[in-house]
């Protein structure tokens, strides 16, 4: 039984979300994976914050007062401003579908209907998906001022750097403002651990790695209401298909038994017992994001997180009649958030 216009609009807010629904293919999408949809929206874990930005507090130094003393000593005190604010401004996306309550489509039964809603919707969604991704391994804004503001991605927030160390500081563009609105220079412990590798071997590469992960963890000899928590570091580890493809081989040359599995390795190469994963962001053709340097990204997502703006999470709004095109709807779905890194030195980045 077809719908009449006035009826449409109700219909579809009403069944797009509970209608049994066919099945379809999709092969719209550039990556293979999204890192964003996955660690994001993992278990339905995704924290809000409320404010007009994301601030938190970092402890840049300590009073310096500890000394050795003895009777009758005279006591030395200091009183020094030990707190600094981090800020993130929240960043806005938009996304939208529509539709022509005289297309053909809409002529037919309830169902036919529904089913060419549900495609156009989920197609929105990957647009969402998509562009996130994008943006999750993206450098962020330009500037300090830039507008429209892309969301800060972790490119934004680790930093390379050919000298191995704390030397990832503050981003291209950023001049004294700084990942946070900390400025590395003035805080140098705001950096994250950078190095650079020639050779993708145990003496090059592997080594500088396990260094890496070495030095960015801290454990502080005096409890403290610790931002992010004071469990176990939370790791994981990013780079390109092209790295991973010969860290797989290293792998395998490492086993004098590979049995009669040509690749045996394949989604089971670890570094200390945490899986690498490929980023195809890093790699797509079709990507802004293209890095030829091959990174190793090491995320501590204990202070790694991205933030949904409270009660403004993927806020999808009803069907609205278009402007001068009465038979045409649109579907906006809006968008605040985004990723902030609370401790930049417990996160590290290699390249080549």
């Amino acid at each position: 039984m077809a719908i009449y216009h006035d009826q449409l609009d109700d219909f579809v807010e009403l069944t797009l979300d509970t209608f049994k629904k066919k099945k379809w293919i999709d092969i719209s999408l550039d990556n293979q994976h999204h890192i964003f949809a996955s660690r994001m929206f993992k278990d339905k874990k995704t924290p809000e914050k409320g404010g007009v930005k994301l601030n938190w507090k970092v402890q840049t130094t300590n009073t310096g007062t500890a000394k050795d003393t003895g009777l009758y000593a005279v006591d030395t005190t200091n009183v020094v401003d030990l707190m600094q604010k981090a800020t993130q401004e929240w960043s806005k996306q938009t996304v939208n579908f529509s539709y022509d309550v005289d297309e053909e489509e809409f002529q037919s039964d309830m169902e036919t209907i529904v089913d060419e809603i549900k495609v156009r919707e989920h197609s929105m969604y990957n647009d969402f998906f998509e562009h996130m991704e994008e943006a999750m391994w993206g450098s962020g804004p330009a500037t300090s001022t830039a507008d429209p503001r892309p969301p800060s991605g972790i490119p934004f927030w680790i930093q390379k750097n050919a000298t191995e160390g704390f030397n990832g500081g503050d981003p291209t563009g950023w001049g004294s403002v700084g990942a946070g609105n900390l400025d590395s220079d003035t805080y140098p412990r705001w950096k994250n651990y950078t190095f650079q590798y020639v050779n993708k071997t145990r003496d090059d590469l592997i080594a500088k790695w396990y260094r890496a992960c070495a030095f960015t963890y801290f454990k502080s000899p005096h409890n403290y209401p610790q931002l992010g928590g004071t469990g176990m570091s939370d790791w994981s580890f990013y780079t390109t298909y092209r790295m991973l493809e010969p860290l797989e081989r290293l792998l395998e040359g490492r086993n004098d038994n590979l049995g009669a599995d040509l690749a045996w390795s394949s989604g089971k190469t670890l570094f200390k017992g945490i899986p690498v994963e490929w980023v195809p962001s890093l790699e797509n053709s079709t990507s802004a994001n293209q890095d030829t340097s091959d990174p190793i990204y090491g995320i501590n997502w204990n202070v790694f997180k991205y933030f949904f703006q409270k009660n403004r999470n993927m806020i999808r709004h009803k069907a609205k009649i278009a402007p001068n095109q009465h038979t045409v709807r649109n579907v906006f779905m809006d968008n605040w958030g985004n990723f902030a890194c609370y401790n930049r030195r417990l996160c590290f980045v290699g390249y080549a």
